[in-house]
Formats: structure tokens, sequence, C-alpha cells
């Protein structure tokens, strides 16, 4: 059958339109392969390239506390500590890179942790319960005065030589009492210390001239109670634990919250003083800090209430005793851990109100032999039991079932006998 010159030109037409689609067909699958290379490259397909994993699916970022911050970015973390000082020179970043992940490129002056963490040296107790806490109990390889733990726990382990000592033994100090050859042998994953603002007697500045990697803690700078708290998630973030530490620091917030809405429903705010004179200056906590929120807390009217200092403010004893003759409460008595002891050291002491009434209270109700005072380990992280101790004291009513756990009556009662 032969066809016609318009049938042949059809036919044509259709086999070139074929092959012109077949040519569009190849390129674009050429194109794609090209594209779908260069985007696994580059990380922007989600083809489990590194740039998309995120390996940290728990996160944890402080709320309330001001001394650091972090990054999540995916294989790694970033924390950035914030100088308690304002020393902008003294701001420090460290990475925390998932182990079997690349470090990064573009933190030259960062300090780089491989985490988890299995092995770590606290310089100091009032770290201990942040670790404990966490579970990772079993981390703890060394520690700067073992003398002063008061957990029973850590102690067993100190004993059965689990946890070495890698100070002078019966010094917190975060100074140069430390051994470093010792805690060399111990090749810690990291070695956390507690930041004094001074370079002449802060740890960190020694152990990196030794190699060792260590990593701040200044936790003891927060003024919010629950500031200090939030210091767990920090130590989270080298175990990977940032869903247990966001766990325990919502409870102890919780438990804190109730206490607090409990104390400020109190129509009477009882008066109080804190410190004790020594060598002619009186030290008293600062209106602006830590121990002065909790007396706000706990419903107290604290006789430095207008004063901003976070610290110790030093006054003289007569001072002390114009604003707080007739104060309700003493708490907080500073180094005299009864009666006698404060008689001892002066006299005057008895002239105050609260001295003649039996309403002293000191946070000494937890001591080991060896002076460790678990008012500066556990009661870090736990304000809110510290809290609830407070309100006892000041609105006992409020609290009829709490028993007094961290702290102590040394008052006398009001015929002059001890109780």
């Amino acid at each position: 059958m032969k066809m016609s010159q318009e049938q042949k030109k059809k036919w044509g037409y259709g086999i070139l339109a074929v092959l012109i689609l077949v040519i569009i067909a190849v390129a674009g699958i050429v194109a794609f392969s090209h594209s779908s290379n260069n985007d696994r490259i580059s990380g922007t397909l989600g083809e489990k390239s590194a740039d998309n994993r995120d390996l940290f699916p728990d996160k944890a970022y402080p709320e309330i506390a001001q001394g650091y911050s972090v990054e999540y970015h995916g294989t790694y973390k970033v924390v950035h500590i914030h100088d308690p000082w304002g020393r902008v020179t003294e701001n420090t970043t460290y990475l925390l890179v998932q182990r079997g992940e690349k470090v990064p490129e573009g933190y030259p002056d960062a300090r780089v942790f491989f985490i988890p963490v299995s092995s770590v040296i606290p310089l100091a107790t009032t770290q201990l319960p942040y670790i404990t806490e966490l579970n990772e109990t079993s981390s703890i390889k060394g520690l700067n005065g073992v003398y002063w733990i008061y957990d029973e726990k850590l102690t067993k382990l100190s004993r059965e030589g689990k946890i070495l000592e890698i100070g002078s033994g019966t010094s917190q100090s975060m100074g140069y009492t430390m051994n470093v050859e010792k805690i060399i042998e111990l090749e810690p994953d990291v070695v956390f210390c507690t930041a004094t603002g001074n370079k002449e007697s802060d740890s960190q500045y020694k152990l990196q001239e030794a190699g060792i990697k260590p990593a701040i803690d200044a936790e003891w700078m927060e003024n919010d109670p629950l500031g200090r708290v939030e210091w767990i998630k920090y130590f989270a973030l080298f175990y990977n634990k940032e869903k247990t530490a966001n766990e325990v620091f919502g409870r102890i917030k919780a438990n804190y919250t109730a206490i607090w809405e409990k104390a400020a429903c109190a129509t009477h705010k009882p008066t109080l003083f804190s410190g004790i004179d020594y060598q002619g200056t009186w030290y008293a906590p600062g209106g602006g800090g830590y121990v002065a929120q909790l007396f706000r807390d706990a419903g107290g009217n604290y006789i430095l209430v207008n004063n901003t200092e976070s610290g110790d403010s030093t006054l003289d004893f007569e001072t002390v005793y114009d604003r707080a003759q007739d104060a309700d409460c003493w708490i907080n008595i500073g180094y005299a851990d009864n009666i006698d002891d404060l008689l001892a050291l002066d006299t005057r002491y008895s002239k105050f109100d609260a001295f003649r009434n039996g309403r002293m209270y000191h946070y000494n109700g937890r001591v080991n032999e060896n002076g460790g005072n678990d008012y500066w380990q556990s009661g870090v992280l736990h304000p809110d039991i510290i809290l609830a101790d407070l309100v006892k004291i000041l609105h006992p009513e409020l609290l009829p079932d709490h028993e007094l756990y961290y702290y102590r009556h040394i008052g006398v009662n009001k015929t002059g006998g001890t109780v």
C-alpha cells in the first residue's frame, strides 16, 4: 500500500516527536542524577546526611539560669559559658561532639569534648548532686575533698577506692591543692571546675596548662534558687541526659512554686536577720542574692530587703543591732553551731530578741563527722526543701507536717535553758 505524500510527512513528524521526547527524558534523568549527587554532597537532601541528622532528640535549654546557653546542631552542641563577672574576654565556648562524628569547622577557639562522657572529675562537692541525680554516679572517678562527701553511696565508693582524692584530702579549695599528676593518670573525659573570677585561684587555668580539659561550673553565681537548680541541664549536656534533667528540674520547680504560693498567702511577714560578726565585720547575705531570695519566697521580711548586693554585705555590729535588735528570727548563724559557741565569740549576741526568745536556726542539720554539710551539697539542687524549712520556721502553721531537713533549731527557750 502506497502512502501519499501527506501521509509520509505525518509519519516523519511522528517519529521526530518521539525522538524529541526520548531525548528530553534522557536529559532529565541525567540532570536529576547530577542534581541529586550535588544535593547529597551539600547535605540538602534528607537522606541521612550529617547536616540533617538529629542525634539529640531530647533538648534542654535554660529558662532561668543566666550563666550558660546551648545550641543544637544535629551531631554536636555548642555551649556558651557567660562569664559571671561580665568580662567578655572570659566568655568560653565548648563543642560537645557526639562520639564517632567529625569535629565541625568554624569554632577555632572552642574547647572540644566528645560525648557522652563516661569518666569525670568534679572539683567541688556542690557538683555531686547534679551528677548523681542524672544517674551517672559511676562516672565520678575523683574528687577534691572526698572526706566532705555527705552522700552515703558516694562515701562508700570513695572508701572502696572507686572515687579517688585528687586534692589535699581535707580541703574543698579550688586552687592549688589539686594533684594534677593524679588527674592526668585518671584520664577523665572532663574535669568540672568552679569559676572563681581570679586567675590566681581558678583551677581551670592550671588544668589547661597541664593539657587537661576543664569545663566551668558557675551555678553558685546564680541569684535565683531555681537558676542554680537549672545547672543540672548543663551537666546533662555532657551525658546526653537532657530528658532526665528536664524532668528533675520540672519536678523541683513545681514543688518550689507550690511552697512559695503557700507562703505568699501569709498576712504577717516575720522580720529576720542573718550572718555573724567576724573580726569586727558582720557578714550578711546581700539583699539581691540567692539567700535573700529564699527569705522573701518563704514570706520573711529580711532586714536588708532594700540592699541590692548579690554577694555578702559587710556591716558593723552596731548597724546590725540597730536594725535587728527586735527581729523575730535569726537565720544562718555563720560558723557557730550552738549558743555556747555563739556566746564564746561575743556576749553581745544575747542582746537580740531572737536570741532571748530562742528563735535561732542554722543550716547544720545534716553534717558528717568531717564537717561536710549537705546544705551545700544536695541542698544546692533542692531549694524546694530549703524553702519548706524556712516556711516551717517563719510560718509553721502553713506546713504542719513538715520536719526540718537542712535546718536545726539552735536557740534557747524563754527560761534560758538550751533547746
